[in-house]
């Protein structure tokens, strides 16, 4: 990912505007890489800052280090959204804007003045991105919903749990959060291709991007395959029983050698050729009948050797294991050196910032940094005059507290 900080963006979605009226995780990450795109995001917030500004610490130079990972390449307005000027002043920047993502509670938009159907009439060609935890109609499209409710709700818990004494086990991430995220910068970005392609619509649309159902795509794939024809009789889902960590003499390593190459040259790298002949081991068929006495065999040879020796060992035969790093240690990582994963740009007043990048590498127009992510209301004045407000209407609106300014 390049770094052209106060350059102007080269990038695929350079010309587009996105108005971002979100918070926390699931509209900022996705705001975010279409900002890392090329796209002008300017963030709408609340005049006191959205609630990741404050978060957890680190705190530098009006930033948190949580907010940092969600909100580059943005610019901010601070905004009142519950004062009518500045609900006029959403619409007003809708009327040029190409997407808008918002991720209040179902039915709030609407309430507030500026849901989908009110700024279609202003701007048809809008793409109105709206993330919510369960959809905007049914049962619990009124419900507030968080990263752990809709990891219960989908169904992996109790997998992730078996392995555990059956009690079922939250993944320590806002997976959920962040899949979303990512989710619905896709769902723009098809959004806006039907919009603008040859031949395409030349008009706007909504698009709902549910949490639970965000989840369930990328997380039910390999799970669902004992439910593919129905009905049927076979068990609930089980944890692949391949995946499983295995510790060294001074760490831990992860991997596979299921097929019998691999199983064989796993034997015989670790000197544990005797492994080959034991029933249950034999071949391909016998280990997939039944997982766990080869797994827990090949797991004790493993503890006889460090990391380093057993990788080496493995990687030799083209055994394929791997370790098992910290985050900090996998920014300094070869292949993640190598690829710039993980990047670091310095900041005038924070000093240097670290980020990981956007995962897409494109030859002709990669993703840069463009822009830190904002302090609260930097661009407040900016962004007001580009929509056509005077400096004498902006001191107004910062007079009656509409606007923040930083």
């Amino acid at each position: 990912m390049d770094i052209k900080l106060s350059d102007a963006s080269q990038g695929p979605l350079k010309g587009i505007r996105v108005i971002d009226i979100t918070s926390m995780i699931t509209g900022p990450m996705c705001s975010q890489q279409l900002g890392d795109l090329g796209a002008d995001v300017i963030k709408i917030e609340p005049t006191h800052g959205e609630i990741s500004r404050w978060l957890a610490p680190p705190q530098k130079a009006g930033l948190t280090g949580f907010y940092t990972q969600m909100n580059r390449n943005k610019r901010s307005l601070a905004l009142d959204l519950k004062h009518p000027q500045g609900i006029a002043i959403i619409k007003k920047l809708a009327e040029t804007a190409d997407i808008l993502v918002e991720n209040f509670r179902g039915g709030v938009p609407d309430r507030l003045g500026i849901g989908y159907d009110a700024l279609r009439a202003i701007n048809d060609r809008l793409i109105y991105v709206s993330i919510t935890g369960f959809g905007p109609t049914g049962p619990y499209s009124h419900k507030p919903a968080y990263d752990p409710i809709a990891q219960g709700l989908v169904g992996m818990m109790p997998i992730q749990g078996m392995p555990f004494g059956g009690k079922p086990q939250l993944i320590q991430s806002a997976i959920v959060d962040k899949t979303t995220g990512t989710t619905a910068a896709g769902v723009a970005l098809a959004a806006l291709y039907a919009r603008d392609r040859p031949g395409g619509t030349g008009k706007g649309q909504r698009a709902d991007v549910p949490m639970i159902d965000a989840w369930a795509t990328n997380s039910l794939a390999d799970m669902m395959p004992v439910d593919s024809f129905m009905p049927n009789t076979m068990q609930d889902p089980v944890p692949l029983a391949v995946l499983r960590t295995f510790e060294t003499r001074d760490g831990f390593v992860v991997g596979m050698a299921l097929q019998d190459n691999h199983f064989r040259n796993l034997c015989q790298a670790l000197e544990c050729t005797e492994l080959l002949e034991r029933e249950g081991m034999r071949n391909l068929g016998e280990r997939v009948n039944e997982f766990g006495p080869w797994l827990d065999a090949i797991a004790e040879v493993m503890k006889r050797f460090t990391t380093s020796d057993l990788l080496a060992r493995l990687d030799a035969v083209g055994v394929p294991f791997g370790p098992v790093k910290t985050v900090r240690e996998f920014a300094e990582d070869p292949q993640a050196k190598h690829n710039r994963t993980i990047f670091d740009a310095e900041h005038p007043d924070a000093g240097t910032l670290r980020y990981v990048r956007y995962p897409g590498h494109l030859s002709e127009t990669p993703a840069a940094l463009y822009r830190h992510a904002p302090r609260l209301g930097e661009h407040s004045r900016d962004v007001l005059r580009e929509v056509g407000y005077s400096d004498e209407a902006i001191e107004g609106l910062l007079q009656d507290s509409v606007i923040g300014v930083m």
